[in-house]
């Protein structure tokens, strides 16, 4: 039995990213978001634990 998704989606935004995604995933069934990248410390356009885009 093959459990592979049969589609990996990658969206990249601007801003509003995360939003975006969890839309994306409450409209198709089964979807969800796998992973939300943060700084892993300050850095020179931002803070640690800022959502990077």
């Amino acid at each position: 039995m093959n459990t592979q998704p049969k589609n990996i989606v990658c969206l990249w935004y601007e801003k509003d990213a995360e939003a975006a995604a969890e839309f994306y995933a409450a409209t198709f069934p089964d979807s969800k978001v796998t992973a939300v990248r943060k700084a892993p410390s300050d850095f020179p356009d931002g803070k640690e634990a800022m959502r990077l885009r």
